[in-house]
This record gives C-alpha cells, sequence and structure tokens, in this order.
C-alpha cells in the first residue's frame, strides 16, 4: 500500500503518525520518505537559451520507419 501526504512541516503532529500506524499491521515495514518542494522561479530568456543550445548538441534525428523499435527494445532488455 502506498499513501502520499502533502502538507506543511507545521502540520506533521503525533496525530499525523499515530494515523499513518494505524494503516499498517504491527510488524509491516514502512518506509517515510520526506521531501523539501520549493518551486523554482526561471527565467524564460535562460530556459530558451539552455533549449536551444540543447537543441545544437543534439539536433533532431530521423528514424527509418522499417526499424522495429520493439524488436530493438527486447534485445536490450534481455
Amino acid at each position: 500500500m502506498q499513501t502520499t501526504y502533502h502538507l506543511r512541516a507545521s502540520e506533521i503532529d503525533l496525530n499525523l503518525l499515530k494515523s499513518i500506524k494505524k494503516m499498517f499491521q504491527a510488524n509491516d515495514p514502512v518506509t517515510l520518505t520526506v521531501q523539501l518542494e520549493t518551486p523554482t522561479v526561471q527565467n524564460q530568456q535562460e530556459l530558451f537559451l539552455k533549449s536551444e543550445s540543447l537543441q545544437k548538441k543534439h539536433p533532431p534525428i530521423r528514424v527509418n520507419s522499417d526499424i522495429d523499435l520493439s524488436s530493438l527494445a527486447n534485445e536490450v532488455n534481455l
């Protein structure tokens, strides 16, 4: 089972932990991951220049339509 909570640090308290404990059996292994979500503000001009640079480094390519990409993927996954 998986449950995701999105909340503020001030909302974390003993009641939250108790409710999580109730959802699982006493001996079930439980993993808690805490992640700080900070919104990043990016300059549009900066994003454009990065995108343009990546397109120059890695230009689009055409793949022959006769190539069976599924079989190639299967070979890699063996």
